[in-house]
Formats: structure tokens, C-alpha cells, sequence
């Protein structure tokens, strides 16, 4: 064979293998380009609003997966929160929260819809699918407390060991309930006070000095407050989603028994509490205590 022919076959021979590789390209084989990836945004939970509107609560989980995210575009059919942009927005260490927004005017107690849309970058060598994506997430609201003066309004049902029943009453007097003893007792719903340190918190103390050897029954006394929560109209107007009521004794001061009112859906909600002191003299050393 001459050098000639030779030289023949080893161009067809590069010919072929550049087309082979060309083919192996395009096929996917051969250590080209990746196969692209789908990126993910997960942005969980539901961001929460001081009372007063000006302050976060939390901040919500945002992560992406294979895929840098830029927040670009902000809407909300929510009319007191469509002029919020991205300049709202921060987003550090795997979560989001707002800033420099007055929420005042925000519905309170609902989840009101902001949708996200994000302009993505591959987090690595491997292509994505797409370069925009959107996420929404839900800013809500806390409501404000129940004030004292709704406390004020309540009305009291109560039933005695007879089986007399008394409604709308606004106070609850010893002869008219079924725990015994019962001297000297008379709470008066004109009497309720709030906490100093916490407006969540509501004191109700017996006019009277009551007497040693009183024992007065939570179990009752949580019916007569519950029924009087549910037809307090200013309380429902606050909320109508119920409400979940439980009762402590404290063993150290006997005569005070607590009542925490949970309301639903809580997130939107603090905790309330109402305490009632069996005495108006903390000085009686024995006024009697509650009983389970």
C-alpha cells in the first residue's frame, strides 16, 4: 500500500470518529452537557403581624433547590397590601420577613395571599429548566386584645343546688350557685380589672371578705364563665372561630383559681386569662380555696 492510500484512510478514519463524536453530543452521551434540572422553591408557614401592625411576629422558611433565587415582582389582590415591592422584603440564613411596611389597615385574623416571583440562576454546572418562578406565601395579622370593658359587659347564667336557674345576670352570688360553702360571695362583672404588665390578663376579686371554709368548684365556675363568653356580642365580633377554656388552682394561694381562654385560629390570637380571688382581703389568712 502506498503512502498515498494510506494517507486516504487515516482522513476517513478522522472523519468518521469526529462524526461519531458529534452524534455522542448530541445524544447526550460522551461526557457532554448535563441533562437540566427542575428548580424548586419551598416557602412554608404563615408570616405573622404584630397587633399594631408595625412589627414581625416570625419569619417564614425560604430555600431554593438547585437554584439561586432574586426576588423580582410583588402582588396581592389584598388591597391595603398591594403597594408592598421587593424593597419590603429580606430574605437571610433560609428565611423571609418584611420591613418598613405599615400593616395597619391589613384585615386582621385572616390569611391574606402575597404571591413571590423570583428570577432564578443555577445554584451549580448543571442547567435549570427554567429562569422564573413564583411562590406564594400568606401574612396575617394578630387581633387586638379583648379589652376590659367587654370583660365589664358580661352576662353570668347560674343555677342553685335547687335547681333555680338565673340568667343574664351581672354577678354571680353565692346563694345562687351550687358550691357550698359559699359565705359571702359576690363577684361583680362591673369589677373586673386588666394587668398592668399585661392587658391579656383579667382579675376578678369577691366584693365581699368570704369566709373560712368556702369551696367554690372550678368545674362550675367554667361553665358560668364559658356560657358568658359566647353570648358576650363584643367577643364575638372579635371572634367567631370558639374558643378553648381550661382552669389551674394554685396550691400556694388557694383562693385564686385561673382560667386561660385559647381562641381560634390561635396563631391570629394571644392567650387570655381570667383570675378570681375567693377574697377582697388578702389579709384573711383562711377565706377557703377551689376545688376541683
Amino acid at each position: 500500500m502506498t503512502n498515498k492510500n494510506i494517507l486516504k484512510i487515516l482522513v476517513i478514519m478522522i472523519a468518521v470518529l469526529s462524526l461519531f463524536a458529534v452524534s455522542c453530543r448530541k445524544s447526550g452521551g460522551g461526557g457532554g452537557d448535563p441533562t437540566p434540572v427542575n428548580p424548586t422553591i419551598n416557602a412554608g408557614g404563615l408570616l405573622i403581624i404584630s397587633t399594631n401592625g408595625a412589627t414581625n411576629i416570625n419569619s417564614i422558611n425560604l430555600s431554593f433547590a438547585n437554584a439561586n433565587g432574586t426576588l423580582t415582582e410583588v402582588s396581592s389582590e389584598e388591597t391595603t397590601l398591594q403597594t408592598l415591592t421587593t424593597d419590603n422584603f429580606i430574605i437571610e440564613n433560609g428565611t423571609l420577613k418584611v420591613e418598613n411596611f405599615d400593616f395597619k389597615d391589613m384585615p386582621a385574623g385572616k390569611s391574606n395571599a402575597v404571591t413571590l416571583t423570583f428570577k432564578l440562576t443555577p445554584s451549580s454546572a448543571t442547567p435549570i429548566t427554567k429562569d422564573t418562578e413564583t411562590a406564594t406565601i400568606y401574612i396575617g395579622k394578630m387581633q387586638t386584645n379583648i379589652s376590659v370593658d367587654t370583660f365589664k359587659k358580661s352576662k353570668f347564667d347560674t343555677k342553685d343546688k335547687n335547681g333555680t336557674i338565673k340568667e343574664n345576670q351581672d354577678s354571680i352570688n353565692g346563694g345562687d350557685i351550687t358550691s357550698e360553702p359559699h359565705d359571702n360571695i359576690f363577684f361583680q362583672s362591673s369589677q373586673f380589672a386588666v394587668g398592668t404588665d399585661d392587658t391579656t390578663k383579667f382579675f376578678l376579686t369577691n366584693t365581699q371578705e368570704g369566709k373560712a371554709g368556702n369551696k367554690l368548684s372550678v368545674a362550675e365556675f367554667t361553665t358560668i364563665l364559658s356560657n358568658s363568653i359566647y353570648k358576650n356580642t363584643d367577643i364575638q365580633t372579635y371572634n367567631n372561630g370558639g374558643f378553648e377554656i381550661t382552669s389551674a388552682t394554685n396550691k400556694d394561694a388557694p383562693r385564686i383559681a385561673t382560667w386561660t381562654i385559647k381562641f381560634k385560629p390561635s396563631v391570629f390570637y394571644n392567650e387570655h386569662s381570667i383570675l378570681l380571688n375567693m377574697s377582697k382581703n388578702d389579709s384573711e389568712l383562711d377565706v377557703g380555696g377551689w376545688v376541683d
